[in-house]
């Protein structure tokens, strides 16, 4: 896992602290709420001298008193607000940037605005701030930007399985290509193939959008760009697209099983045809297999091989399948006909 440190941008930050304010003033905060400040709160020391500065300027302190300092030590404060309000106003102020360090450890594995990839035949799991969970499969990567507002989830590349913490507040985005997949709480996997995105859902629905080409990879931009909305996929779809719906198919509950079988480990197969086997194959390993022989390219392939085990497989075409395997080197490997 790699995680690569943003830059805060300062005139983001006082849009998301100003934001946060508008948000929590004269409300009763939810626990997703807290959580969800307690994050931003502790993302840098900039995040934490800008809501001070306008905390400062806010007329009333004691929601930010409430989420800023221990369950504790707050009720402790709360008992002495009416007798000193000039001091608790003060001791509310500093105390934001004293008591962050008492919730970081909270923070599950700091997911915020951070880089996490796979290598070639590598299975991921990462627990994001929000307590979302993400399974990153084979050569993926993705870059997480979590706001006030929203989380987002940019998939740079690969494919990965989200389980999102239920959050109507703030929805939870996934960007990969030029498309959207946008959930509350629910769970699916998406794909990217280049530019094409497929989605499988499990749990939950989703909504899949085009997103306006010159917002794509920018968390800053993707704020105010329009979509486009393309369809609604629901538990036990499966969908193809790229700006617009290629395909939406109901799979049953087997096939989905089989299909994201990759999150135990192994890879299972039902009739494929050898060409769409390699090429499924080939994405968990440096090992370059090349079908030099045609008529073999629709032979069916059926059952099920260990990631990373790709030697099994290639003695399961010679001795199961009537396929001829031509190991050049420990890199490449031509398959024909016996």
């Amino acid at each position: 896992m790699s995680k690569v440190a943003q830059f805060p941008n300062a005139r983001q930050i006082e849009v998301e602290a100003c934001a946060w304010i508008a948000q929590l003033d004269g409300n009763t905060p939810s626990q997703e709420d807290l959580t969800a400040f307690r994050e931003w709160i502790s993302r840098s020391p900039q995040h934490r001298q800008e809501i001070k500065r306008l905390s400062a300027l806010w007329s009333d302190l004691n929601i930010m008193t409430e989420l800023a300092v221990p369950v504790k030590d707050n009720q402790k404060m709360v008992s002495h607000k009416l007798l000193l309000p000039a001091v608790f106003a003060l001791v509310v102020v500093l105390s934001i940037a004293e008591t962050v360090f008492y919730f970081r450890p909270q923070t599950p594995a700091a997911a915020l605005n951070v880089l996490y990839s796979t290598r070639i035949g590598e299975q991921k799991p990462v627990t994001l701030a929000d307590g979302s969970k993400v399974l990153l499969n084979t050569d993926s990567r993705i870059q997480v930007d979590y706001g006030a507002q929203q989380r987002e989830v940019h998939l740079l590349q690969g494919e990965a399985y989200f389980e999102v913490a239920h959050n109507a507040k703030r929805p939870f985005l996934v960007y990969a290509g030029a498309n959207i997949v946008r959930a509350v709480g629910t769970a699916f996997t998406v794909y990217l193939k280049k530019q094409d995105v497929e989605v499988v859902v499990t749990e939950g629905a989703v909504e899949v959008s085009a997103a306006a080409n010159d917002s794509v990879g920018s968390a800053a931009k993707t704020l105010i760009k329009p979509t486009t909305k393309l369809a609604d996929i629901k538990a036990g779809q499966r969908a193809a697209f790229n700006q617009e719906v290629e395909s939406i198919h109901s799979v049953m509950p087997l096939e989905i099983k089989r299909k994201l079988s990759w999150r135990e480990g192994v890879l299972s197969f039902s009739g494929e045809p050898l060409d769409q086997v390699v090429a499924e194959v080939s994405r968990y390993t440096p090992v370059t297999i090349v079908i030099s022989d045609p008529a073999i390219s629709n032979i069916r392939i059926g059952g099920y091989f260990k990631i990373g085990e790709t030697e099994a497989l290639l003695e399961a075409l010679e001795t199961s399948f009537g396929v001829r395997v031509n190991r050049v080197n420990d890199k490449l490997v031509y398959l024909a006909a016996k």
